[in-house]
């Protein structure tokens, strides 16, 4: 049977529209795991609901970026905010609309459910067949969020959310301890303050003599993460999280065949730490040639030759 998994959810948000707002705010952690169900009596009226609490939530993010100077918030915030402008949303069965990203069904369309659905989420009874016919249809790591607390989740094989929590400690302890004994200690990096460049550059040029190990485990944590999401993680660990996804998008951008933009995507949008360019942190008016010529003094080789081979023959930034 394919593994999936169950979150017996409680709303957490008030008004009128506490049911919508609550599932937009979990369905903004896992918008990157793919396409999205909700399962409604009234497909149009939560339809209705979910989109204005959609460009509600676009619009606080588009105003956290008219905040901020720094260049790296900037674009975290743009691309978040166009990929959340360019969803559609629909409450037409999926087969009719198979480009539309959100779909609220009725419990009688539970067959429908489209290709790369990684969240369920169930607002309305169901009964003991349409449970089991919801269950057929799931893919691999996919997570039903469950508001009723009606249907017996662990009966159908469903595991709780817990499970994937867990996964995440581990993969975690395997990618710390990976860094750590490259001499890489990601707790003395992730701080609330901007980053020492030297101490990144070096932590940058020891990675990048395992990256393809590196970027291995880095994205199986990635993965871990992304599926357990929304997760409740103290600041101090969080800011950790945010350090070694953004080692990974700078290792990955200077190792040729290996760069995707999943790293930068799903960077933590709380704004506490700032992110980390190679290129922008040189010193005022340091040419290409003295950035290299600085790294080769200071021995980090490794990233002297790296930025050497991404100026000459492939851009990743």
């Amino acid at each position: 049977m394919t593994k999936a998994y169950f979150e017996r959810r409680v709303s957490s948000a008030r008004g009128t529209d506490s049911l919508a707002a609550d599932i937009m705010r979990h369905m903004h952690a896992r918008q990157h795991l793919g396409k999205v169900v909700i399962v409604s009596d009234n497909p149009v009226i939560m339809l209705s609901a979910c989109r204005k609490q959609w460009l509600k939530l676009s619009r606080t993010i588009q105003k956290q970026r008219a905040t901020t100077l720094n260049a790296d918030k900037i674009l975290k915030y743009t691309h978040t905010i166009t990929r959340m402008q360019r969803m559609e949303f629909t409450s037409k069965p999926p087969i009719e609309t198979p480009e539309c990203d959100v779909f609220c069904i009725p419990p009688n369309q539970l067959d429908t459910i489209p290709p790369h659905c990684l969240s369920i989420y169930v607002t309305t009874n169901l009964s003991a067949g349409q449970v089991g016919l919801l269950v057929k249809h799931l893919l691999r790591e996919a997570l039903v969020i469950d508001y009723i607390h009606e249907a017996r989740w662990e009966a159908f094989k469903l595991e709780p959310k817990s499970v994937l929590e867990a996964d995440v400690d581990v993969k975690w302890v395997v990618a710390r301890d990976f860094c750590t004994k490259r001499g890489v200690k990601l707790s003395d990096l992730a701080n609330d303050q901007l980053p020492d460049v030297d101490t990144m550059d070096d932590a940058l040029d020891m990675l990048l003599d395992v990256s393809n190990k590196f970027l291995e485990i880095a994205d199986n944590f990635h993965r871990s993460l992304e599926l357990a999401r929304p997760l409740k993680i103290a600041r101090t660990v969080r800011l950790e999280y945010d350090c070694l996804a953004l080692l990974a998008h700078r290792v990955q951008a200077l190792t040729p065949n290996a760069f995707t933009q999943r790293f930068l995507e799903t960077y933590n949008e709380d704004d506490t730490f700032f992110l980390y360019d190679i290129g922008k942190n040189r010193g005022k008016g340091e040419s290409l040639e003295q950035t290299i010529l600085r790294h080769r003094k200071a021995k980090r080789f490794r990233l002297a030759n790296a930025l050497l081979l991404h100026h000459s023959g492939f851009s990743r930034f």
